[in-house]
């Protein structure tokens, strides 16, 4: 368990180390990581060759040890924790219900518009999807993106609803539209006094089909491996009840890794699902190299497409995920002219506060369904431990720390340094 203590652990260190590796693939063909500087519209501004390739096929590579460790890991810590005492399966523990936009293209397929969103979606190498108590409800990014509202009556914003009137009624293919929807939005800030009761909060409380829902990489995982539909290839295989994926020989031997769909869904669950979701993530890319490669010899390196900017009034929208799950970015076009531009991204879902019909958002949720387990004799003693991974199972990279309310009174108990911002070296 020490390996795991935030900058003295050997797995976290080790970790640490890890991450420049994906970062160092991502920078050959995007320059540096994050703010790509070659990303443009339609495409990239530099050229691809061989070298390219081979540095993002070698890094790979390298990634492939440090998470077959991983997977291996978690399963065995979640199982520890779970045998030593079968009460922590209720730390974080909340319905199962998840949110997700997919990712990863079929090229052949995709055309961009929000008329065939549902076809080239669906072939997605991660599957959108909506999961409510388990069960899978809908794959489809039009029927996923019409049940999303955001709600501000406990955050520091004023309402751009006007008595329930919106800007637009429907969306492009002619569905009714939610007042609340991000393309009817307007970002109106209330700045005010803290209030638990009333407004505590600059996020915004999205909803889906208002019902509260999480985002992350393993809403992804789920969603693909429920629905089935994953692209033929050979290293990866969606069931409907688990995701199956093959990683080959590298310094490690080859192994077989298969996720399935879990019976709880809590703290160790979502850290579990993270874990082969790096797998997952990683033989994808993979998969897409190897076919780069292929793409390269019969001489096809085009990296960008032609576009033209509408001029008359139009509604647009990205359907893509970030690391930590959903992303979507909302905007409006007028005379070529960006207008209004909202973005919904996984950390607005998870860290939401109420909503207007009462609801808490999971990250709320998860604390009040987490029984205290660690022992402490006096209070100074208590750390919220079982508190703090609750919260930090949804997102490992949260803003630098988390304020543990104590309940009567507005008062931080204890402050959690959870990021490494102000180490040296």
């Amino acid at each position: 368990m020490k390996g795991l203590n935030p900058l003295s652990g050997k797995l976290y260190l080790d970790g640490l180390k890890m991450t420049r590796v994906p970062r160092e693939a991502y920078a050959v063909l995007f320059g540096k990581y994050p703010h790509p500087q070659t990303v443009v519209p339609g495409g990239m501004s530099s050229t691809v060759t061989i070298t390219d390739f081979n540095e993002t096929y070698t890094r790979l590579q390298k990634m492939m040890d440090w998470t077959k460790q991983m997977i291996l890991l978690w399963d065995d810590l979640t199982d520890f924790f779970y045998e030593y005492n079968p009460a922590y399966k209720k730390v974080g523990a909340r319905d199962a219900n998840l949110i997700d936009l997919g990712m990863w293209d079929d090229e052949t397929l995709y055309d961009a518009s929000y008329a065939n969103c549902n076809e080239w979606g669906e072939a997605r190498w991660a599957t959108p999807g909506v999961v409510m108590n388990g069960d899978l409800i809908t794959t489809k990014l039009q029927q996923i993106n019409l049940g999303v509202e955001e709600f501000i009556e406990h955050s520091y914003y004023d309402s751009w609803t006007n008595n329930g009137s919106s800007r637009f009624q429907t969306d492009p293919a002619g569905s009714p539209l939610s007042p609340h929807h991000p393309w009817n939005k307007e970002t109106m800030p209330r700045p005010t006094k803290e209030s638990w009761k009333e407004r505590y909060t600059w996020d915004t409380a999205p909803r889906w089909d208002r019902q509260v829902v999480e985002a992350g990489c393993y809403a992804r995982i789920w969603t693909t491996a429920a629905a089935g539909k994953m692209p033929p290839n050979q290293f990866m295989e969606a069931t409907g009840h688990s995701l199956k994926f093959h990683m080959p020989k590298t310094m490690l031997k080859a192994m077989d890794f298969e996720w399935k769909i879990p019976t709880v869904w809590n703290a160790f669950e979502r850290n579990r699902a993270r874990a082969y979701c790096m797998g997952y993530n990683l033989m994808i890319g993979y998969t897409m190299v190897l076919k780069a490669f292929d793409l390269l010899r019969r001489g096809e390196d085009k990296v960008s497409t032609k576009f033209e900017v509408p001029m008359g009034e139009r509604m647009g929208v990205g359907f893509w995920g970030a690391g930590r799950g959903y992303l979507s970015h909302h905007l409006v076009l007028d005379k070529g002219a960006i207008t209004n531009y909202q973005i919904v991204t996984p950390s607005t879902f998870n860290a939401s506060p109420r909503d207007p019909f009462g609801n808490p958002g999971p990250y709320e949720e998860a604390v009040l369904n987490t029984p205290i387990l660690e022992d402490f004799s006096k209070d100074e003693d208590f750390t919220g431990v079982d508190m703090l991974r609750a919260i930090r199972s949804f997102d490992p990279c949260m803003p630098c720390t988390t304020h543990i309310y104590g309940g009567e009174k507005e008062l931080v108990v204890r402050e959690v340094n959870t990021c490494a911002c102000d180490a040296e070296g």
